[in-house]
Formats: C-alpha cells, sequence, structure tokens
C-alpha cells in the first residue's frame, strides 16, 4: 500500500490472489468499508468490499457509476485484507448514493442492526 491515508469509502485497487474456493481473485477495486476507527488502528487490516464488472443481477451487488466502467460492489464477498493487499488508490469517488445503496446490501446480509 502506498503512503496514502486510508478512510471509509475510498475505492482502491486491490490484490485478491491467491484466491481460494469461490472467492474473487485478480487485482480489482475495493471499496473501503472499515469504519475511521479502525482505518487509524495499526493492524494492518482493512474491511473491504470487492467490485466486479458482471452484472449478476443480484440485489445485494449494487452498480457503482463513479467508476470509469460500470463496477457491481460484491457486498456478499465483504472480507477483511491485510493493507499489503492494496495497491494504489482509485480515482472516483463514490456518491452519497453509492455509499448508502452499499450500506443497505450489507445491513441485508449481515445481522448488526440493533434488537
Amino acid at each position: 500500500m502506498s503512503d496514502q491515508h486510508l478512510a471509509p469509502w475510498q475505492v482502491w485497487w486491490a490484490d485478491f490472489n491467491p484466491q481460494v474456493g469461490h472467492e474473487q481473485a485478480g487485482l480489482r477495486p475495493a471499496v473501503i468499508i472499515s469504519t475511521a476507527f479502525e482505518c487509524a488502528l495499526p493492524n494492518g487490516l482493512a474491511i473491504v468490499v470487492p467490485g466486479t464488472t458482471t452484472d449478476r443481477g443480484l440485489p445485494y451487488q449494487p452498480r457503482l457509476n463513479s467508476l470509469s466502467r460500470p463496477t457491481f460492489a460484491m457486498c456478499d464477498h465483504v472480507k477483511s485484507i491485510s493493507r499489503e493487499r492494496l495497491r494504489w488508490r482509485h480515482r472516483a469517488r463514490l456518491s452519497p448514493d453509492e455509499v448508502e445503496t452499499i450500506k443497505f446490501a450489507l445491513r441485508g446480509l449481515i445481522d448488526v442492526q440493533s434488537s
């Protein structure tokens, strides 16, 4: 990872190799979903949502139009990765609507709601 500051909702190019089973592989965009608190920790990890250019028509893989190519946030592939997998920051900036759409998809997949 370069020396750039890591922050929530940034898009980075990440290397997901080696891959196991049905995990996504290769160099691809990744949305940082770590909190600002976690981004400041010296643990060397980041929680990310990988991107894909394949539209599978799944409600939990929302389309991101802010990137140079149509990209879908694979919210069903959330990963905690080493920051060493982050290669460089993507020039794209997610819109507030895209951030909210990813949050909505994650809430549908991860049971973190208050009861």
